[in-house]
């Protein structure tokens, strides 16, 4: 398939096998990318771990929560998550939480194995994924002031910010840059299936 992570729901919260996803459930794709609101839906303690091979590098984390429960932690969340990505069209969390409110499997499922397989081995993926989770629990670091020469030769550095936000910045930041970050695919992902998800152009 390639390197995405994968959006999807259930009524069972183990990892679907190959054929048994309903077509029913909505489906969401990120290339390269985890994209914002999914993170939003999960803690760590929402992570379990998925054996793909009898090597011991090969399993890895996977994500699952009941629908209803990741819905109330997105919504406690929605307000912060405003602030810190300012670029955020409020119709886009909107069209996202009507998504999660409309879909009627009782658990939501996030599988990020093969972008972590990009970076990581399972173990390794597994604890950055905890501890990018952070991020909704710690301020991210302050944007830099801008100095004079004086004052870029003499400065003490930047505050460092959460390991979290560290993490984060280092693996997904180039997907908010620039004219990136005014499109909704990488705090909504995109639809993995023919029919466009709300915040998407219409066919």
């Amino acid at each position: 398939m390639g390197d995405y992570s994968e959006l999807y729901f259930s009524n069972a919260r183990t990892p679907p096998g190959r054929g048994e996803l309903s077509e029913a459930s909505p489906y969401l794709l990120s290339k390269y990318h985890v994209p914002l609101f999914w993170f939003a839906l999960f803690s760590p303690e929402d992570i379990s771990e998925h054996k793909e091979s009898d090597e011991p590098d090969d399993v890895w984390p996977y994500l699952s929560k009941r629908r209803v429960r990741a819905m109330d932690m997105f919504n406690a969340r929605r307000a912060a998550l405003m602030i810190r990505f300012p670029q955020i069209a409020p119709l886009w969390a909107d069209q996202f939480a009507a998504l999660l409110a409309q879909t009627h499997f009782e658990y939501v499922h996030l599988d990020t194995r093969q972008i972590g397989g990009m970076i990581h081995t399972g173990p390794k993926w597994r604890q950055a994924l905890e501890t990018m989770l952070d991020i909704f629990e710690s301020a991210p670091p302050p944007a830099p002031v801008p100095r004079s020469f004086l004052g870029r030769l003499f400065r003490t550095p930047e505050p460092p910010g959460s390991p979290g936000w560290y993490l984060f910045k280092t693996h997904f930041s180039g997907s908010y840059a620039g004219t990136r970050g005014a499109e909704p695919w990488p705090y909504c992902g995109s639809s993995g299936t023919d029919n466009p998800m709300p915040w998407e152009p219409q066919q």
